[in-house]
Parts: C-alpha cells; structure tokens; sequence
C-alpha cells in the first residue's frame, strides 16, 4: 500500500499525515507552525524519516492558507508568511524527489468532505471554516468554484454592520480568535482565553463569555442564512476545531430558529451539519487533490 504525507499548514499549528489511497488516515502528528520555511523543511523531513521505513511514501499533498495558483504559489496575506515568499510545491518536490500538490486550505475542507464525509454524494454544497478567521469554500457540480481572483468562497470578507454602524468582516467578528479576542480584557484568562475556555465558562454561566459565544453564533447564523439564499446549496458544511465543542449545533440551531422566526418569508431553510473529518478535513482533501492530479484513477470518489 502507498501512502501520502500530507501537511496542513495552519496559522498556529501545523498537522502532519499519512494517507492511504483508501482514504485511512494512518498517522497524524500535531506540530507548532514554524516561523520560517527552513524550519517547515526541517520538521517534514524529520517526520519523513521518521516514517519511510514503516510506510511506503508515493507524494506529498500540501493544504495551504492564501489563494493558491495553478503553480503552486500562494498570493494574499496569511499568518504564515513564509508561504508567501516561496513556491513550497516545487521546494518540496524538488527536494523529496516526489509528485506534490498544493490546494487553499478551506477548498481542501470541502473536497476532503467530497471524498468520503459528509458531502459525499452531494452535487453542490458549500463549506465554512471557523479558524483563525473564517475561510470558506463553494462545491457546484462537484467542482471547487475558485472565482475568477480565486477568492470564491471566501466567507471572511463577508461584511456585517453591527448595532453601533461599525462594519466587520465575518472574520473579526465571528471566528474563533474573535471569540477569544473579546475577552482578553476580562477575568479569569485575561489574554490566555482559549476557544474551550470560552465555551466552558459560558456552560458555567460567566456573562461576558456567553455575551462573546452569542456574538459568535449569531454571527455564524446569518452567514449561513445568507449562504443559502445566494447559493442555494443541498447543504452547508462547518469545520474547524471549535466544532468538537460540546452542543455545538445544539447552539447554532438555536440561533437560526431565533432568525427564521425573525424572517417568516424566508422558507428555505438550510440543510447544515459539522464536517465528518472535523479538523482532519484538510489532511483529506489534500489528498483528494494529489490523487486528482496525480493518480486519478486510484480514488474512489
């Protein structure tokens, strides 16, 4: 059996993977994210080693923040900045002397669900990311939608006026370092609140938390009112760690019948479910994109 290293670059940890071309994940290993491409080069190649001897390595399947090229060059802005100062495809692959691929990160959550979770079988769905920001991605006859400046999916931008008129985007106001963000001033963590945190003290009844954790799932709500009224998708996906917390759709439903009441004319209301692969999603769909480009007719799609 044949396996790939695939490598989710995220902006605050990194996660290393083996992959069969059966879609089983073998291996996974969880790694702060490196400052600069010299140390990335080091710990793949240390996790390499690591598992040549055990595991018969054919390529390299790479998910990547920024909007990723044809050539593999990553354009935009992102919290990994060496990724923008250099073709990571062709510096791996012409270092490990093996076929590598590249694809935007929340494109890989979708194509990873594509492949065997919770879009599989679906013709057109659309995927949001709740990380760092709120990366997102659009599946339309089971095609990414890239867009014409790759930005297609990108549910980040999505602005939101908020009661006081002040405009945010879907990121500074509804992803999970907001969530943390709006209590870095406030007891017990201060600027160590973490998204478990949050959730914790809001089950415990911590005002300012349960404000935050409002603030995040109302927002969460219309984006994917909104999602489904532009796109009209079978169904819409939500990934990213924070979807391991506790009655976390419990949460998201509440707020979304709290809209439709507030939009009675609004009919359709969307099909939504937490991607199957959770925060392994991009590690598959790294791979659903190698073997579409390398070995096609290997993957049971």
């Amino acid at each position: 059996m044949r396996y790939l290293l695939t490598i989710d670059l995220g902006g605050t940890f990194t996660k290393l993977g083996l992959i069969s071309k059966d879609a089983d994940l073998m291996e996974k290993q969880d790694y702060k994210t490196p400052a600069t491409y010299r140390q990335f080069l080091q710990m793949v190649e240390s996790y390499y080693i690591q598992n040549k001897e055990h595991y018969m390595i054919c390529g390299i399947a790479i998910s990547s923040p920024g909007s990723v090229t044809e050539t593999g060059e990553v354009l935009g802005y992102s919290s990994v900045p060496f990724i923008h100062e250099h073709n990571i495809r062709e510096k791996l692959e012409d270092y490990f002397k093996l076929e590598t691929s590249i694809e935007n990160d929340a494109n890989c959550v979708a194509l990873g669900e594509l492949w065997n979770g919770m879009a599989k079988g679906i013709d057109t769905f659309a995927c949001i990311v709740c990380g760092t920001g709120i990366g997102g991605s659009i599946v339309i006859n089971k095609k990414l939608h890239k867009g014409t400046h790759l930005h297609g999916g990108e549910f980040g931008y999505v602005i939101f006026a908020r009661d006081n008129m002040e405009f945010n985007t879907w990121s500074e106001q509804g992803s999970s370092s907001a969530l943390t963000r709006r209590l870095q001033h406030t007891a017990p963590y201060y600027e160590n609140w973490t998204g478990p945190s949050v959730f914790e003290h809001f089950h415990e009844g911590h005002q300012e938390a349960r404000e935050s954790i409002n603030i995040f799932f109302q927002t969460l709500a219309m984006g994917i009112f909104n999602i489904q009224y532009i796109l009209d998708p079978e169904r819409i996906l939500i990934g990213g760690g924070i979807t391991r917390q506790p009655n976390f759709m419990k949460e998201l439903n509440v707020r979304l019948d709290e809209l439709f009441r507030e939009k009675p004319f609004a009919k359709v209301h969307p099909s939504v479910a937490v991607c199957h692969h959770l925060d392994k999603a991009q590690l598959f769909g790294a791979a659903y994109v190698w073997l579409e480009r390398f070995g096609k007719d290997e993957a049971d799609v």
